[in-house]
């Protein structure tokens, strides 16, 4: 029977059921590629264990995964519910109005531009080792992504029928609903799909730094007793638990996907930015915003008990500064080079994946499994086998921050370069454009999304920076604030955040005032 006679109900049907089955297929092909791997170089175990050596592993500890891998994956459902829900709704609160969006929307940058790795023990500090810590620490990393997304979405329809519903005095709640938010579906579910692994790295760390169950418990358990293969088991199972939730993301959105018609065509995405806030408004509401920030800051000095010990005020912090502002200029240039060689390496290959993704949409089953599977995986589980791979070097921090920045390019490139309505797909055939022709006009209409990725990747990358300097380099910011970490001395962490956070609020503001500039 030609592909062309079978109904689309079944077509559909039949591409759900093929799709997990090479999915499973590709994972069973690179772990027969890994036993091979593991048995011809003779590599020895604690660095490379074979995966038979790791099912054996799992099997001797199955009661106490289980375990632990039942309560992760509860915090990890939690704080992505709790992310997914704050960050559509705080998009559609700053999409209904002009001033709240000029009001929050700088408050909510400004505070997650700081690597959660780096205020992670302040957060515990403050609330405790809890469970609803660990989750908000998760939420914390999950709504950003989904804010940025479904806002840039929400801020780029086409203007006809805005229009329209203008014209028939429609409420702007309305015009969310039936205009703003079924233009947006591609946005969201790309920040929905950035945010999804975001939601298990934030647990990871949460119970690294202050937990006594969970999978990252017990990975530092394992790590302790130079176990690599009950190490390996423990992150395949993390991995797992990123690849189902990711699965029934990208599952929900193929139902949802945003069609008008029954053959399942791609309906209209936006064509033009909405957001036309004059310059120096915005740079009067982000002063306030800072200024709030700096207040709950000295609030904080006041209030928390026993502050004094590890939170100064901000003026101690600028005196800090100021007393030696050399060590803080070359810290920030060493930790900007190798964001930059990191983030180039990082954004280049996601940029080809998702291209490719995008492009020969068959391959999805393949690539998607490997490359949420490396996201889920943190970084900070990373960093130590790089720094046996490659020693203390430039190269294994540029390595790491590229696996901290690839995902969001790889997931908005796929998604954006898949938003060309299909009326102009009809009209590119039927003048039978060329290929080169076609290229542009689906980045016209993916640069949204590709550009809200490429703003997540940023605020990822500083993440990754951070942990490399920890980990695989001696010298940047990240090396400030884990010398003022270790040696008490909570200034010199804080004015390492500080600098982190102004070469972050640089980085983020100059992508958005060149994505403004854009014409899509």
């Amino acid at each position: 029977m030609s592909t062309a006679r079978v109904p689309f109900r079944t077509r559909r049907l039949l591409d759900d059921l093929a799709r997990p089955a090479v999915a499973v297929l590709s994972l069973g092909v690179a772990v027969v590629a890994w036993e091979v791997a593991a048995v011809v170089s003779g590599v020895p175990t604690i660095l490379l264990p074979a995966p038979t050596e790791v099912v054996a592993a799992v099997r001797g500890h199955r009661a106490d995964l289980a375990r632990n891998l039942a309560y992760t994956a509860y915090e990890i459902g939690l704080g992505w519910l709790a992310g997914v829900a704050t960050g559509v709704a705080f998009a559609g609160v700053m999409a209904a109005s002009r001033r709240l969006r000029l009001a929050i929307y700088p408050l909510l940058v400004s505070i997650r531009i700081v690597p959660l790795v780096a205020i992670a023990p302040l957060l515990i500090v403050v609330f405790g080792a809890t469970l609803w810590t660990r989750v908000l620490m998760a939420a914390i990393l999950t709504f950003f992504p989904v804010t940025v997304a479904t806002l840039d979405g929400l801020l780029s329809v086409p203007s006809s029928q805005l229009d329209l519903l203008r014209s028939v005095e429609a409420s702007t709640w309305r015009r969310i609903r039936y205009v703003r938010l079924p233009n947006a579906l591609p946005s969201v579910f790309a920040g929905v799909k950035i945010a999804t692994p975001l939601a298990v790295e934030g647990v990871l760390l949460a119970e690294f730094l202050a937990s006594s169950r969970g999978l990252g418990h017990a990975v530092l358990q394992a790590s302790a007793d130079l176990d690599t293969a009950l190490v390996f088991g423990q992150v395949a199972l993390i991995v797992g638990v990123g690849l189902t939730l990711f699965g029934l993301v990208s599952g929900y959105e193929h139902r949802v996907r945003w069609t008008d018609r029954d053959d399942g065509t791609a309906s209209g995405f936006g064509t033009r930015a909405a957001d036309t806030a004059p310059t120096l408004e915005r740079v009067r509401a982000g002063a306030l915003a800072l200024a709030a920030l700096v207040g709950l800051w000295v609030v904080g000095t006041v209030t928390v008990p026993n502050a004094a010990v590890f939170l100064p005020a901000p003026t101690a912090v600028a005196a800090s500064i100021l007393a030696t502002p050399g060590l803080f200029v070359d810290a920030s240039v060493g930790s900007l080079h190798k964001l930059a060689a990191g983030w180039a390496v990082g954004a280049g290959v996601g940029g080809l994946v998702g291209a490719f993704v995008a492009f020969a949409p068959r391959t999805r089953p393949v690539v998607g499994p490997f490359l949420v599977g490396v996201r889920v995986t943190p970084t900070i589980v990373a960093a130590p086998l790089l720094l046996v791979w490659f020693g203390i070097s430039f190269s294994a921090a540029t390595v790491l921050i590229a696996l901290a920045t690839f995902f969001p390019v790889a997931v908005a490139a796929a998604s954006g370069l898949a938003t060309l309505p299909e009326t102009h797909r009809s009209l590119l055939d039927s003048v039978d454009a060329p290929r080169r022709a076609r290229l542009v006009v689906r980045l016209r209409y993916g640069l949204p999304t590709i550009v809200a990725g490429v703003k997540l990747s940023l605020v990822s990358g500083l993440s990754g920076v951070v942990i490399a300097e920890w980990f695989v380099a001696n010298d940047g910011l990240g090396v400030l604030v884990n010398q003022g970490m270790r040696n008490l001395q909570p200034t010199l962490t804080y004015a390492g955040i500080a600098c982190l956070f102004a070469l972050g609020m640089t980085l983020f503001g100059g992508t958005t005032l060149l994505q403004r500039r854009l014409d899509w």
